[in-house]
């Protein structure tokens, strides 16, 4: 076999059967699409009718939803530490730590935060303010001053009062990433009680946290002291006199300052807009989806159509 039959060979013939196959294969797929077109247009009406019937329930029960109302308020923590005074541990850096003596004030911001949305704390809020009735509007009969449900079982607890306003967002907390700055909201559906609200629950985080630190500074400093009466080395009576100055000027600060945690640079103002819901949006998203799901059933019910005009042919012939 001489070269040029030997290059005859390796080059690819052109088979005219495979070009007609891929044009078909192209024309094949342009005529369903095509043909999904004249489906959608012969069932515009119903699709059209569906969506703008979808739309207009969505507005209805939109209308029907009562409107949010978001209350801030712009707090900036306060951190209570003196770096000069951990120099006074020396020695007893180890052992004041394992003694649960610290020289910070109010704790970190996070477990500040942790306390705000504890149950202990949002239960005394709401037993305190007296709000379960305002919570559970629907379930308590005004004119009687009682639950509507008799059986106690029946009745909201505190336990679902929480899950309402932390599991539902309605008390939310968010740290500013670049500044440190917090912004405490509460959302409702009365615009007064979300403001009041939300200086309230400051307020009384700031009450709480300050107790607690004296109630901790009063424990550390009996303990400081009874070191104090057991120590004869010198060097470390100097260290625990530090230790005990620094803790009664953390207990004086909590005595005296009422921004103990948190200093409020922007109180919580009544909000002239509703933030919940988005009517809008809901109508056309609504009227988009429903749009949607109605050509998945077109496609569906032509697709059995053909399936069953397929099946009585074949049973034909």
């Amino acid at each position: 076999m001489d070269k040029n039959q030997h290059d005859n060979q390796q080059q690819p013939t052109f088979d005219p059967r495979m070009m007609q196959a891929m044009y078909g294969q192209y024309e094949e797929d342009e005529i369903d699409l095509l043909e999904y077109w004249k489906i959608i247009w012969g069932k515009r009406k119903f699709i059209v009718s569906s969506s703008f019937l979808a739309a207009a329930l969505a507005a209805v029960v939109s209308l029907l939803m009562p409107n949010i109302y978001r209350a801030e308020v712009l707090l900036a923590p306060v951190g209570v530490e003196d770096s000069k005074a951990s120099s006074l541990l020396g020695g007893l850096g180890g052992f004041a730590s394992l003694a649960g003596v610290s020289l910070g004030g109010g704790g970190s911001t996070e477990e500040n935060l942790a306390v705000f949305k504890s149950r202990q704390f949002i239960w005394k809020f709401i037993r305190d303010e007296k709000l379960m009735p305002t919570l559970f509007e629907d379930d308590w009969d005004e004119v009687a001053s009682s639950w509507k449900e008799t059986d106690i079982e029946d009745q909201p607890s505190l336990w679902d009062a929480w899950r309402l306003l932390i599991d539902d967002n309605r008390l939310s907390t968010t740290i500013d990433g670049d500044s440190g700055l917090i912004t405490l909201a509460v959302e409702w559906t009365d615009a007064d009680l979300s403001a009041i609200w939300a200086n309230k629950l400051v307020e009384r985080l700031n009450q709480h946290l300050r107790e607690y630190a004296i109630t901790q500074s009063k424990s550390k400093l009996a303990y400081l002291e009874q070191e104090l009466s057991r120590t004869t080395v010198e060097e470390n009576r100097q260290a625990l006199y530090g230790l005990i100055s620094q803790e009664q000027k953390q207990a004086m600060l909590a005595n005296t300052q009422q921004d103990f945690a948190f200093r409020v640079l922007d109180q919580a103002s009544v909000p002239d807009e509703k933030v919940k819901p988005k009517r809008a949006i809901i109508v056309v998203l609504s009227g988009i989806v429903a749009g949607f799901l109605c050509i998945i059933f077109v496609f569906v019910q032509e697709g059995m159509r053909k399936r069953k005009e397929e099946m009585e042919l074949s049973h034909e012939s």
